[in-house]
C-alpha cells in the first residue's frame, strides 16, 4: 500500500526547488507575487485498494479576492483563501491526466516524474503568464460566455468585472452589459442580482 506521508515528502521536496512553500490556512503549496500568490493544489485521495493523485494550478489577486469576497456568500476566512482561478493540468497541457490512479507503491515514481515533468515544461510558465493581471483580465473577459468548471458564474462574473474595473477600465461599460444580461438570461435569484449590483456600486464608488 502506497504511503501517503513518502508522497508528500516527495513532491513537497520538489516543490521547494521552485520557491513554492506549504501554507497552512490552506494546505497547498505558494509562491507569493506582488499581487497575490501562485498556488499548486496537490489532492491526494487514498481508498482500500487504491490512490489518486489529481494536481490543479491556482493564482490568487488579492486586490480582486478582498473586493469580491465583501459581496459573495462566503463561510469564515473563505476570503483569505479563495482563488481568482483554479486550472486542472489537463486543461494546460491535454496530454496530461486529470487524475492518476495508483495501485501499487512502485507506480509513485513514475506518476510523479511525469507531473513534475509538465510543471516543468507547461505548468510554471503557466502560472508565470497569468500572474499578469492584465493577462488573466483578458482570459476572463475576452469571452463572457465561457465557462470555468471550477467555478460558478456568480464567482466567476464577480471576479471578471472585478479584474476588468482594476486592469482595463475602458472596457468596463461593455463588460459590466455582457455580465448584466447573462445573469438576466440565466434568471439568477433576486440575492445573487443584488450581490452583483452592490459590487458594481463599490467599483464605480471607490
Amino acid at each position: 500500500m502506497i504511503v501517503s506521508k513518502e508522497m508528500k515528502t516527495a513532491y513537497q521536496d520538489f516543490l521547494e526547488d521552485f520557491g513554492f512553500n506549504l501554507d497552512p490556512t490552506i494546505l497547498h503549496y505558494v509562491k507569493l507575487f506582488d499581487e497575490g500568490k501562485q498556488v499548486v493544489f496537490f489532492h491526494h485521495i487514498s481508498n482500500s485498494d487504491s490512490n489518486c493523485i489529481e494536481v490543479q494550478l491556482g493564482i490568487r489577486i488579492d486586490a480582486v479576492e478582498d473586493i469580491i469576497n465583501q459581496f459573495l456568500p462566503s463561510l469564515g476566512d473563505f476570503s483569505e483563501r479563495s482563488t481568482t482561478l483554479i486550472m486542472p493540468i489537463d486543461q494546460i497541457n491535454a496530454n496530461m491526466q486529470r487524475r492518476y490512479f495508483i495501485e501499487e507503491e512502485k507506480e509513485v515514481p513514475e506518476v510523479l516524474k511525469k507531473i513534475e515533468s509538465h510543471l516543468i515544461n507547461d505548468g510554471f510558465r503557466w502560472l508565470d503568464r497569468y500572474s499578469d493581471p492584465i493577462i488573466l483580465e483578458d482570459y476572463f473577459n475576452n469571452n463572457p460566455d465561457q465557462e470555468f468548471i471550477t467555478q460558478n458564474f456568480t464567482y466567476r462574473s464577480a471576479r471578471a468585472i472585478t479584474l476588468c474595473k482594476l486592469y482595463n477600465p475602458n472596457n468596463y461599460e461593455e463588460k459590466k452589459k455582457a455580465y448584466l444580461d447573462k445573469l438576466e438570461e440565466m434568471m439568477v435569484t433576486p440575492f445573487t442580482l443584488a450581490s452583483f449590483l452592490n459590487l458594481l456600486n463599490y467599483l464605480e464608488n471607490n
